[in-house]
């Protein structure tokens, strides 16, 4: 049997390098002899336990005009003019502010060191001044050098100390800053329940900041919420958050992040959907954005994907027409690291092409580099194509031993993600969202009222005719009326986000939080017996959407959700898991049942055609089932057991759609029909 392959496309570690402080110029004191420039010594240092507001605000807003998009400085020279009039006199905040970008230009320059020692030396002036402010920045800042040269290890050492410092700060910018670079750090550690948390700290104070550059930030935010649910394997929620971000950047015309966005767009749509052309001419895109803002690094990244995904349809002459690309990209820019991830692939095409050995040869030692610095995800998907390749080469001892060591990452995998806090993490996400809108209503509410008093007042002053007074009444009848509107708006708004955490809108089934709720509480009918669980998928389902149009999909979800709802009793759960994709929990059944629900639900779906807008449509599903075991001594791991059902259904789409693969207690796997 043919075994469907997925080469490894690797983009997520970029995210390791993006900095939230560019820098600009150094001063050639700076660069000549970084260690005690500011003659501080090391015995006046004192403890930081109050911070009082110590800016220069005319430089403030200086700097403010010149470090435009993600605080990068487009004016570079006057930069280095401004920093000239900078030194130890300054106030401590915007001295700290001005220096950081400094240490950052060192460490993209790959002097860290240097970085490192002009770091500790601003440390110690903004340890002196007492300033938490100032603290904060500068570990922030030494954070990010540590990430620029991609130390992880030594980012992750400082965020202790980051975390005792921010909540004395007041400064709104350096609190988005830290709580940014903290998710950032703890998402390279593959810690990313607490990414989102910070993420979602940096989110809310948003609202906070100058409103010119609330849409960037919201923007930049979303780019690293579309990385940790790439990373998660959440493809389908990764390419979505993208495609929101670049509708945002096309209508607010913020538009340096787009070669990222672009890239991460097609990444997840190739894990959701399949290489295609069109997945390729995806990747080609976004190179094309990524060498008009001479972004190398993306462009590489977008060379190997589009030949990665051509080798997925064995097309290899092409696949290594766009590697190579790639890897001329990567050593232009020298970039050995993800290199390694270009090198692979192209090892993998000798294995393809019959070279089996020396193919091997070169995705192990590639491999060897690409796991000192990839996440677990990403080392679980290439243990997956040195298992086929060992396989190609008829070597099954060792596919094996791989296949064996593939498994084992996965159950670790499984272990750290802790889907069910992540899960309610994004909705927390998804509803500050929602809560900015409200706020801005809020906000114009209240806007309106206060002009309805100005008018009111300037009448009571000036018009004391009774057409006048009748003005005032007619005045304020109608603000009355559209301040009364406002609240209606607002009252529903809260009343659909009430309804979101439960329920999806469109199905009216319920949503992920509502099982997970359902599963960790104490109802004791899922605490003893047997239950099966059912992951269901429709087939093709995005070209119904390409081809009829969005409303039309809408409407084979919602039928779809219905027969669902009408084949299970009304104590099972039927729960949209995400897009096409549909779990059910069936309460108290024994798995010979269970089975022939499923067979029911899979006869009914592909036997009966869907009405439509455009017509009558034949829907097919895929899907995967097994049964969980419960009693009161030993409760069972819900994640694994969606894990597993995600897998099985994975393999009934590889062996051609429209079954149901199930895995049953003491039987082997086995698919409907």
């Amino acid at each position: 049997m043919q075994t469907k392959v997925e080469l490894i496309v690797h983009q997520s570690r970029y995210h390791t390098i993006m900095v939230l402080l560019f820098c600009a110029c150094i001063t050639p004191s700076f660069a000549a002899n970084p260690p005690n420039v500011f003659g501080v010594p090391d015995d006046e240092i004192v403890d930081g336990a109050n911070t009082q507001i110590q800016r220069d605000q005319e430089l403030e807003q200086r700097l403010d005009k010149l470090l435009d998009g993600d605080f990068y400085p487009s004016d570079q020279q006057a930069f280095a003019d401004l920093l000239r009039g900078i030194d130890a006199s300054t106030p401590i905040e915007t001295f700290v502010r001005a220096q950081s970008y400094n240490i950052l230009r060192l460490a993209f320059d790959e002097q860290l060191g240097a970085a490192l020692a002009v770091a500790d030396e601003v440390e110690k002036l903004a340890r002196n001044s007492g300033n938490n402010n100032a603290l904060l920045e500068i570990e922030v800042v030494k954070a990010e050098a540590h990430l620029a040269n991609g130390n992880t290890d030594e980012a992750v050492a400082l965020v202790p100390t980051i975390i005792t410092l921010l909540p004395a700060a007041s400064n709104v910018r350096v609190r988005y800053h830290a709580n940014h670079l903290l998710a950032r750090v703890l998402q390279a550690n593959n810690e990313f329940s607490d990414a989102l948390n910070y993420l979602l700290s940096a989110q809310a104070l948003i609202p906070e900041t100058d409103e010119g550059g609330q849409q960037r930030r919201r923007q930049f935010l979303n780019l690293h919420l579309a990385r940790i649910q790439a990373n998660l394997g959440r493809w389908q929620a990764s390419a979505e958050t993208a495609e929101t971000a670049i509708t945002d950047a096309s209508r607010s015309g913020i538009t340096h992040h787009l070669p990222e966005l672009y890239l991460i767009r097609a990444y997840s749509r190739q894990y959701e959907q399949g290489p295609s052309q069109e997945i390729v001419d995806a990747f080609l895109e976004a190179a094309d954005i990524a060498e008009a803002q001479d972004h190398e690094r993306v462009l590489m990244l977008a060379y190997n994907n589009a030949g990665a995904a051509k080798l997925l349809m064995n097309e290899l002459d092409d696949a290594e027409r766009y590697l190579r690309q790639g890897l001329a990209v990567a050593k232009s820019i020298n970039n050995q690291r993800e290199s390694s991830v270009t090198e692979f692939n192209l090892g993998y095409v000798k294995v393809l092409q019959g070279d089996h050995d020396q193919g091997i040869v070169e995705m192990l030692a590639a491999a060897e580099v690409f796991n000192s610095f990839a996440l677990k995800r990403e080392q679980a998907i290439l243990l997956t194509h040195i298992a086929r390749a060992y396989e190609i080469a008829e070597r099954y001892q060792e596919q094996a031993a791989t296949l064996q060591k593939q498994v084992q990452l996965t159950a670790e995998l499984a272990e750290e993600e802790r889907d069910q806090q992540i899960s309610e993490l994004q909705i927390r996400y998804e509803a500050a969202e929602k809560s900015y809108e409200i706020k801005l209503l809020e906000q114009q509410a209240q806007l309106q009222q206060q002009q309805l008093a100005n008018q009111e007042r300037q009448q009571q002053l000036f018009l004391v005719a009774a057409g006048s007074l009748l003005v005032v009444l007619l005045m304020f009848a109608y603000g009355y009326r559209k301040t009364r509107r406002l609240n209606q708006l607002l009252n529903e708004a809260n009343g659909e986000l009430h309804q979101q955490s439960l329920h999806d809108p469109l199905t009216g089934l319920y949503n992920r939080r509502a099982i997970y709720d359902r599963l960790v509480s104490d109802d004791r009918r899922l605490q003893t017996d047997q239950h099966a669980v059912i992951l269901l998928d429709i087939d093709h389902f995005k070209n119904i959407n390409d081809t009829h149009g969005h409303p039309v999909g809408d409407e084979v979800l919602i039928e779809f959700g219905r027969r669902l709802k009408a084949a299970i009793r009304r104590n099972d759960m039927a729960v949209r898991w995400g897009g096409e994709e549909f779990l059910l929990v069936l309460e108290h059944i024994q798995a010979d049942q269970a089975v022939q629900v499923a067979r029911k639900i899979l006869k009914d779906i592909s036997e009966r055609a869907f009405q439509t807008d455009a017509g009558r449509l034949k829907i097919t599903l895929s899907g995967g089932l097994t049964m969980v075991a419960t009693d009161a001594n030993k409760q069972p791991n819900w994640d694994a057991t969606f894990k597993l059902v995600d897998e099985l259904l994975y393999e009934a789409k590889a062996e051609g759609r429209n079954r149901i693969r199930y895995l049953l207690p003491d039987q082997p796997r086995r698919s409907l029909p």
